[in-house]
């Protein structure tokens, strides 16, 4: 079986065997479609390339066909949609409904040809997403036992299945809803300090019955696979419905965590990081900042940034959860991977404006 960092490589890198687009292109060369049909071997990534002229645009082409659920894993016959306007008119296959084609849309002018256009500003009113991930002590967390046993005979448990959950406060009764827990990384630091342990959320289950400290509950939501052993805690929220705002105001954080696995290379589109500004530092839910970088695309990852080059957009994240020292944000947009110590800002390139 092949390895997570291997199937990512293979996804970069899979070759591109020639396709068709339905129906043929036009004499000018623009298709007169907005979507192609997927051959064997194509990537998200090698139809960007190929169509979009620019690799980097798999993001968005991801965003706009949301029944693949791993972009990773496409798959021969199904449709890849161009519609690239906007995030609140949803992709069609209608070919007057593109006016232009896909590669006009994705690169932007800039609005001053002196300067790198600041892009990811438009707005989302009631925008659904998913948080599982959280940053917090135990006690924080409000931990109350674990999963023991289950009534299904496999490994990995979901919904709806039931579960056992072992208590060690007693204090539960019938009814109660709690989420369960499967801790990432133990001791996790922000500003040279550890600031407690990261866990992903992986469902949530409701208590139907209580027998001295062993409570029968039911799977009522699976975002990831559960197994027994895994930890339950007064429940958190992970589905929310956040209005996405552009960048406003003056602030300034850097990304402390991130839930993903660190051997993904790939944009993080959806990825939880956690930031180390909070509400005392002027962050709020709801909140947008522009991920920026001053680098080469070609420089190493480890590489720090170039000071003499210009702050250039390269992502936005929008701010879910906020504590008074720390929030924790959902990657919202994408042009390349997001990594741990990465900039976050309000004003690109700050210190020129105030010149």
């Amino acid at each position: 079986m092949l390895s997570l960092p291997a199937l990512i490589l293979l996804a970069v890198s899979a070759p591109v065997h020639a396709g068709t687009i339905a129906p043929i292109a036009a004499a000018n060369g623009a298709p007169t479609s907005d979507y192609y049909e997927i051959q064997p071997g194509d990537t998200l990534w090698s139809i960007s390339s190929r169509f979009l002229n620019d690799p980097y645009a798999w993001p968005q082409l991801w965003s706009l066909n949301e029944y693949i659920t791993n972009p990773h894993w496409i798959y021969p016959g199904n449709r890849i949609y161009f519609r690239l306007q906007d995030h609140l008119t949803p992709p069609s296959a209608t070919p007057e409904m593109m006016p232009e084609p896909a590669v006009r849309v994705v690169e932007r002018e800039p609005a001053d040809a002196c300067d790198f256009p600041v892009r990811y500003q438009e707005a989302r009113a009631a925008t659904p997403m998913l948080a599982p991930g959280i940053i917090a002590t135990d006690d924080d967390l409000g931990l109350r036992g674990k999963i023991s046993a289950a009534d299904e005979p496999g490994t990995l448990l979901g919904k709806p299945s039931y579960v056992y959950l072992d208590i060690d406060d007693g204090d539960v009764k019938c009814g109660d809803n709690f989420s369960v827990l499967e801790r990432v990384e133990k001791k996790v630091k922000a500003r040279g300090e550890v600031v407690g342990s990261m866990y992903r959320v992986l469902g949530e289950v409701q208590v139907i019955r209580v027998d001295g400290n062993v409570a029968t509950a039911k799977i009522r939501e699976s975002y990831f696979e559960m197994v027994r052993g895994d930890l339950v805690a007064d429940h958190i929220p992970v589905a929310l419905t956040v209005d996405i705002r552009p960048p406003k105001d003056d602030l300034e954080a850097d990304v402390y965590a991130r839930l993903g696995s660190e051997e993904q290379i790939l944009a993080n589109i959806n990825e939880t990081v956690f930031l180390d500004r909070g509400t005392d530092d002027g962050v709020d839910v709801g909140d947008s900042l522009f991920v920026v970088e001053r680098r080469d695309p070609l420089a190493g990852r480890d590489e720090p940034d170039d000071e003499a080059l210009p702050e250039r957009v390269i992502g936005r994240v929008v701010v879910v959860r906020a504590t008074p020292d720390a929030s924790t944000a959902i990657v919202v947009n994408a042009a390349r991977d997001i990594q741990v110590g990465q900039h976050l800002t309000t004003q690109p390139n700050k210190s020129e404006q105030s010149e």
